[in-house]
């Protein structure tokens, strides 16, 4: 793509037009007030060890959260899809690009869905310095699967036979252009070939967010694989007012021995952090020199509040609602060849389903077509 990297090399673009061209570069496009459908990952574990000696080929389950297949006029066609990545290096996840491939944004140029003049370093995946050469699709551009609970019930099998011994962590991505994103699977995935010490160090922290009140105590669950004599210790920095990768990490657990696999960690804020929201990573080395560093999986996923005397939410929710198993309309697909008047005159609003031409007089009668317009509108913005 050398029209693509000679408008990439060329551009010096501001803090603040990054985080703007998030917004304006598809100012004009009648899906990009709506919030993306993002990958429900089933089964994930702070750590899965891939012993290739045995099995290279993992099986990774998930779900959606509704169904999402109606396109607004001026999408691709094959937008609303998901895909599966691998990373053998971890990220803030707000931090990771909209666009995966130069390939991706060269189709949606030669459309006429995108323009050229408006790409900026670092929006692209495989052009940033910090994912460049440590990506790889587990399903490719051309296997990405429509949102429904038909493609999503197989899964994924992800073949680790051509990867490096070490650690990576997984993400779906939702192609839905130009505002692409991306929902991380907690955990880390430590590939070897049966012998765990020549592999590099792997580390999670599986806690997805904490929001306690003051004075209360952070509790996060986190693991650690690596060989006897490893450490490990907790950093923190404050949550920028844009995404960017570059962070001041400042210590908030100092080195502590690695002495088990799972284990918990138990800090308390001090003042100075009360209702500042902040990012936390885990940074393990080995007596060999190799490290590895595991952020939590959402952003600014940390935060104490000021008021006392009542009792916070202290860490995650559960929550075992499955839309593809518990929902029995979950295969009724919505009628989208209706368009709303919105569309057919090119306006928008901030109506719950703009934008997403699904037919609410379904077959089925009021409650199926209820269950329609929740799989057009209901969409979750990280």
């Amino acid at each position: 793509m050398p029209v693509l990297r000679d408008i990439l090399v060329r551009a010096a673009p501001s803090a603040a037009l990054l985080a703007a061209l998030a917004w304006a570069q598809a100012t004009s496009a009648g899906n990009v007030g709506l919030p993306r459908t993002p990958v429900l990952h089933k089964g994930e574990a702070c750590l899965t060890r891939v012993d290739r000696s045995v099995d290279p080929v993992v099986h990774l389950e998930y779900t959606i959260p509704s169904v999402d297949i109606c396109l607004s006029p001026d999408e691709p066609a094959d937008s609303r899809t998901h895909q599966f990545v691998a990373f053998c290096r971890d990220a803030p996840p707000e931090a990771i690009p909209h666009w995966l491939s130069l390939a991706d944004v060269q189709v949606n140029i030669d459309s006429g869905y995108f323009d050229p003049a408006e790409l900026k370093p670092g929006q692209v995946v495989e052009d940033s310095p910090y994912f460049a050469d440590c990506w790889w699709p587990i399903t490719t551009a051309a296997e990405r699967r429509p949102i429904t609970c038909e493609a999503a019930r197989p899964g994924v099998d992800w073949d680790t036979s051509a990867l490096a011994p070490g650690a990576y962590v997984v993400a779906g991505y939702t192609y839905e252009p130009t505002l692409n994103d991306w929902t991380p699977r907690r955990g880390v995935f430590r590939v070897h070939d049966g012998d765990l010490d020549a592999a590099p160090p792997a580390a999670a922290i599986f806690t997805t967010a904490v929001d306690v009140w003051y004075g209360d105590p952070v509790r996060l669950a986190a693991c650690v694989d690596a060989m006897p004599g490893s450490t490990w210790r907790l950093e923190y920095a404050e949550m920028p007012d844009e995404p960017r990768l570059e962070l001041d990490w400042q210590t908030l657990v100092p080195v502590s021995p690695v002495e088990s696999t799972e284990f918990g960690i138990e800090f308390v804020l001090d003042d100075a952090h009360a209702d500042v929201r902040l990012h936390v990573r885990l940074v393990v080395e080995d007596p060999e020199g190799r490290t590895t560093i595991a952020h939590m999986p959402t952003p600014g996923t940390v935060l104490m509040r000021k008021q006392t005397g009542v009792t916070g939410s202290g860490g995650d929710e559960p929550n075992d609602f499955d839309f593809c198993r518990d929902n029995p309309a979950a295969d009724d697909l919505p009628d989208c060849g209706t368009t709303s008047e919105s569309e057919s005159s090119g306006a928008t609003t901030d109506a719950p389903g703009d934008g997403c031409t699904c037919n609410a007089k379904a077959p089925g009668g009021p409650a199926l077509a209820l269950l329609v317009l929740l799989g057009c509108g209901r969409r979750r913005r990280r």
